[in-house]
């Protein structure tokens, strides 16, 4: 059976592909026997830790860590599975965020054990004991954690089902912190291995952004439906709005600051589609069913009446006017090509 693909955008910094991905490096923390490991496969953008470690709990941590730094507030998302049977029903995968890279130091982790226990850990201060809350949701695959100032929220599910949130207030930390993922065998004579994909740090706007004057940047993306697996295929510091599959599904058509692109997916590069003097496109652009046409809506023309709507071979050329006055939004071809839907 064919795979079925829809595209998405996700708002946030495009991140910088390392050795490691979008991680600055990989660390044993504690005195660990084994000597773990972070492999990344770009290919497939997954991520996959190895690593030993007596445990995680009390005041100190033993375990395998890829991390980056970042500052102030983010949302960590990834689907982890651990590989094998495992021998001790505590090895533990996650995302975890902390003051340093000593063993005792102040940290806040979304961690789901090999039994299925799952929880949000965190040690306030450094040196300190592990105190946790713990999820219903047994054995999740999808972990996300989130810090908004001194507020952190812990939020995960199997996939494909809805995620269970839960609050911790009161956990203030340093403004910078170390932030990646994290495995920990609970055996410190046995290393274990847990395999991550979309993989994503969210870097949210700040409380005085301006939506439509200022941007956060975009991934161009498409997710598999039936796995939910996800590729970034693109990324800029802009807006990239609405992106459409061609009929061939070679490419996607999407708009940025009021042009209209084509996405290659075979050389992954982007180039504008010439619609003449339309140049002032927003995001309701649409495909015909015969995929030879593009519909538009745009603010190109009697500044009085604002957007209106136009036609132009899905090629590029010079578009046709359609709608007299406006403003007018376009919605939608009808099947055999005769009808345009539209609010206005």
């Amino acid at each position: 059976m064919k795979n079925i693909i829809s595209p998405l955008i996700l708002l946030c910094m495009a991140q910088i592909t390392f050795a490691q991905g979008i991680f600055e490096a990989q660390n044993d923390i504690g005195p660990v026997k084994h000597a773990g490991k972070t492999t990344y496969d770009a290919a497939t953008q997954s991520y996959q830790l190895s690593g030993a470690g007596a445990n995680i709990w009390f005041k100190k941590d033993e375990f395998h860590y890829a991390w980056k730094k970042l500052k102030g507030d983010f949302i960590l998302q990834a689907r982890g599975v651990l590989q094998g049977k495992g021998l001790d029903p505590h090895r533990k995968f996650g995302w975890m965020v902390r003051t340093s890279l000593d063993t005792s130091a102040a940290m806040v982790c979304a961690t789901v054990h090999g039994d299925g226990l799952t929880a949000i850990q965190y040690r306030k201060t450094d040196g300190s004991n592990i105190e946790e809350v713990r999820s219903p949701v047994v054995m999740p695959d999808v972990v996300q954690l989130e810090r908004k100032a001194g507020r952190w929220f812990l939020s995960v599910a199997r996939f494909g089902d809805p995620f269970w949130t839960v609050e911790v207030p009161d956990i203030y930390l340093p403004e910078e912190m170390y932030v990646g993922l994290f495995v920990c065998s609970h055996n410190a004579d046995v290393v274990e291995t847990v395999r991550f994909d979309n993989v994503r740090v969210v870097l949210p706007p700040k409380p005085n952004f301006v939506p439509y004057r200022e941007y956060l940047g975009s991934h161009l993306e498409t997710v598999e439906v039936q796995t939910g697996k996800r590729e970034i295929l693109y990324s800029e510091n802009a807006s990239l709005q609405a992106p459409n599959w061609t009929l061939d599904n070679k490419a996607l058509i999407y708009n940025k600051s009021g042009l209209i692109y084509r996405f290659d997916l075979a050389n992954k590069t982007p180039q504008v589609i010439n619609t003449d003097f339309v140049k002032n496109n927003n995001n309701d652009h649409v495909i015909s069913f015969d995929g030879k046409m593009l519909g538009l809506s745009s603010s190109s023309g009697d500044p009085k009446f604002g957007s209106m709507i136009y036609t132009v071979p899905i090629e590029g050329g010079v578009p046709k006017q359609i709608t007299p006055i406006g403003p007018s939004y376009l919605h939608g071809w009808s099947p055999d090509g005769k009808w345009l839907t539209f609010t206005g």
